[in-house]
Parts: C-alpha cells; sequence; structure tokens
C-alpha cells in the first residue's frame, strides 16, 4: 500500500523541537499499525527511558507540555494521566519506530510508563522499520 501524499500532522506548529525526531511528522493509523505482521522483541528499560522526559502528553488542552515523568512524580496533580497509565494493559507490546540511531515509540508511552513504575527491566515491542511508514499513514486531502 502506497500514499503519494501524507497528511501533515496538524500539531506541527505547537510541537516543541525536542519532538521533531520522535514524533512523526504525517498523520498515521493506529488500527493499522496493529494489524502489521512485526516480530516481538524485548528491549531494556534503559534504551526506551528517555522518552518519558519528553513532553509527550497534553494538559489543560494544550498539547506537548506534560512528560510522563511529570505525571509519576505529581500522580495526584496529573490523575488523568496517571489513571490511563494503570488502565493501560502491559502484556500488550510497545510499537516502536526503528530509526537509523534509535528506536523511538509510536504506540505505548502509558505502557512503558507503567512498566518503569513496576520495576520493569525491560518492556517487549513490536519494531516497524523505517521503510514501511507508508503502511501506517493517512492520505492527505
Amino acid at each position: 500500500m502506497e500514499f503519494a501524499v501524507r497528511q501533515p500532522f496538524p500539531l506541527l506548529d505547537v510541537m516543541p523541537p525536542v519532538l521533531d525526531d520522535v514524533v512523526l511528522n504525517f498523520v498515521w493509523d493506529r488500527e493499522r499499525l496493529w494489524s502489521l505482521d512485526l516480530p516481538e522483541t524485548w528491549v531494556p528499560m534503559a534504551e526506551l527511558g528517555w522518552h518519558l522526559r519528553l513532553p509527550m502528553w497534553a494538559f489543560r488542552g494544550r498539547p506537548f507540555v506534560l512528560t510522563p515523568e511529570q505525571v509519576a512524580q505529581s500522580p495526584r496533580a496529573f490523575s488523568e494521566q496517571y489513571a490511563r497509565t494503570f488502565a493501560a494493559d502491559i502484556s500488550f507490546p510497545l510499537h516502536v519506530l526503528e530509526r537509523p540511531n534509535r528506536l523511538t515509540v509510536l504506540d505505548g508511552m502509558h505502557r512503558l510508563l507503567q512498566a518503569r513504575l513496576k520495576g520493569c527491566a525491560g518492556v517487549v515491542v513490536k519494531k516497524l522499520p523505517i521503510g514501511r511508514l507508508d503502511e501506517i499513514a493517512c492520505s492527505g486531502p
């Protein structure tokens, strides 16, 4: 499946630069990602834990202002995200993108945080090769 034009990610203008090499710059479909036959592998928490220091989540209607670390440090202040974290099913693998120099989480930030809070040494992931991005992309207008 190929898409000639990818639908641009609508929040690029408010996304902080620290996320430029983490968040995809186009809209993608989680159901498509989940439907791909990708091998599972175990990845140490140290390889993915840096994601927890990034402003990945929204707070009070503002996108990209809350880090998972902040949620872990102040669960009462961020009770909605904390509840979502422990409602997530960590038996389901995270989906990561295999970039040339590192893995980046596509789907599973709440599961990653829960695994860290439970003291897990690592997590099971499904790796999407960077050359297969068109398989999850939504086409543009």
